[in-house]
């Protein structure tokens, strides 16, 4: 019964998140003039194709886009897939949140941070920003989170303001020695923030993990040049949610 309960409210956050991300996009970045007309928190549901509103039995998660065979109802028009992964991908990070951790309070907690992260992952992998808004949201969840595991104490904090500190340093050293930056702003950012949320002796996996991904990602893609910009956010983002899954501690007895 739990579970169940668990994985509707974990669908029902996927179906938001994917909605969200193509309103703030399309208002923020692409500068849709329909959506810059409107509030994008209270608006409700529309059709991205022809903006007709849509019936709330044809929002519901993964099975309306199954039931509809990716087509809108209103005007025939593709659905993107994108809507239809997101709340997916949402699920199933939220069951291993919810297999890997045995109290309440840090399965929520970790949800609405694997949440964020998944926001600023998508964000930053296709257009290599990430928003404060976001930062700042994470920051409060990440704290809250590091006093119900113990780990907001001054050692951690004094890490995390360390790691923020080197990460700027580097950033204005390559600049100074290529003429362009090495790593973005939000990424100096968001670091420090994940630092937070894990022992301090993890730090190094964390940032490794993140190096490593990054460094797989310029050799695999093949759409990717020398000179292309990685999204090192985005490769942050997947390290710390394996560290919320505790997969770090497992690490020694592979």
């Amino acid at each position: 019964m739990i579970i169940s309960i668990y994985i509707i409210f974990s669908a029902l956050l996927g179906s938001f998140l994917a909605s969200f991300i193509y309103r703030y996009v399309n208002k923020n970045i692409e500068a849709d003039a329909y959506l810059e007309s409107i509030n994008i928190y209270t608006e409700p549901s529309f059709c991205p194709a022809c903006k007709t509103k849509i019936d709330w039995y044809h929002l519901i998660p993964v099975l309306s886009y199954l039931f509809l065979r990716g087509k809108a109802k209103c005007c025939g028009a593709t659905i993107s897939s994108r809507y239809f992964l997101i709340e997916i991908l949402v699920i199933s990070l939220f069951l291993l949140v919810f297999i890997t951790n045995a109290s309440w309070d840090l399965i929520l907690f970790k949800s609405f941070i694997s949440l964020t992260l998944i926001f600023i992952a998508l964000i930053d992998y296709q257009y290599k920003i990430i928003p404060l808004s976001s930062l700042l949201i994470l920051f409060i969840l990440a704290l809250i989170l590091s006093s119900l595991e113990g780990l907001l104490i001054l050692p951690e904090i004094f890490v995390a303001i360390i790691s923020g500190f080197l990460l700027l340093a580097t950033r204005w050293l390559f600049f100074k020695l290529k003429g362009k930056e090495a790593l973005g702003l939000g990424d100096v950012i968001l670091f420090p923030i994940l630092t937070l949320m894990i022992p301090m002796t993890l730090v190094p996996i964390l940032l490794l993990t993140a190096s490593l991904l990054g460094i797989l990602e310029f050799f695999l893609s093949s759409k990717l040049k020398r000179d292309s910009e990685i999204a090192f956010g985005f490769h942050l983002a997947i390290a710390s949610y394996l560290g919320l899954v505790n997969f770090y501690p497992i690490l020694p007895l592979i």
